[in-house]
């Protein structure tokens, strides 16, 4: 299919809903497009982990058994040798015997699962860089803004003192708006970065499924998260339809991109307009 317009709720007058900008969409679907890579990364770790514990290893095989060959043991030495003693050790090796060989398949598994938690922080740790970088962006932005600050003071004592052209003071306005689109594209964007990373460290105990304590747990978080409001009840109804795994989660972060959904549909409304410097706001 051909690509989506952008809509971003944001204020303007009364409120309404605009069509994002070419540079807000291109932003916006940079970002967006690293998470889903991401949600796809995290299902293929999955499933290479479960496709390596699908066979069965020699050291799997050797424990099996000798677990076996321990109950044997034990049945024909109680079978044969009718004495307390000998009954009670054979009692002891079959329990103990499939107990060590469960263990060890488990132990087996924790290796696999360890690997693959690297492979997960490994992608965190990019995701944090990324945020590091867009928090170096902003920085250079608000000093911008506070240079632009100071030349329109500037129009402004030398309109009061030499009746400068109306049109000058428009231009510099425009050049203001300008200004404000741009930081606006790159918050929003921010935004959708932010979320993702919610999300992807939403799974504390690292299974890769994300339980109703902590669907709770990030819901809060996102509420605490500026920039966005959160429709909690439709995002719960969301959730509750997937499968409740990590990677389920994440997609329901599309909801940002699609264009055909209705605004009382919608997970999350952002509102970029409520972190910009107080000085563009209402430009």
């Amino acid at each position: 299919s051909g690509p989506k317009k952008i809509y971003i709720c944001a204020e303007q007058g009364k409120g309404g809903k605009r069509m994002a900008s070419a540079k807000e969409e291109e932003e916006l679907l940079k970002y967006f497009n690293k998470g889903s890579a991401v949600s796809r990364d995290i299902g293929d770790e999955k499933r290479d982990v479960q496709d390596n514990n699908a066979g069965v290893d020699w050291q799997e095989v050797i424990f099996n058994s000798l677990a076996v060959l321990g109950v044997l043991s034990a049945l024909l030495a109680s079978a044969i040798e009718d004495s307390f003693i000998v009954s009670f050790v054979g009692v002891i090796c079959m329990i103990a015997a499939p107990a060590a060989a469960i263990k060890e398949i488990k132990l087996s598994d924790m290796e696999s699962l360890r690997e693959l938690m690297r492979r997960m922080k490994g992608e965190v740790k990019r995701i944090k860089n990324g945020n590091k970088k867009l928090e170096k962006e902003n920085d250079e932005l608000e000093k911008t803004i506070e240079s632009l600050q100071e030349i329109e003071d500037s129009f402004e004592k030398i309109a009061e003192k030499q009746g400068q052209n109306v049109d000058t003071m428009v231009k510099l306005v425009e050049e203001f708006k300008k200004v404000q689109k741009e930081i606006e594209a790159s918050i929003e964007a921010q935004i959708v970065q932010d979320l993702i990373t919610a999300i992807t460290t939403a799974d504390k105990d690292g299974d890769f499924d994300v339980d109703e304590k902590e669907i709770a747990q990030l819901i809060l978080r996102l509420d605490a998260m500026e920039g966005f409001e959160l429709n909690e009840k439709l995002f719960r109804e969301k959730w509750k339809k997937t499968d409740k795994s990590l990677s389920s989660i994440l997609e329901i972060v599309q909801n940002l991109m699609d264009a055909n959904v209705p605004e009382e549909e919608n997970i999350f409304n952002i509102r970029a307009e409520h972190l910009l410097p107080r000085e563009l706001r209402g430009l």
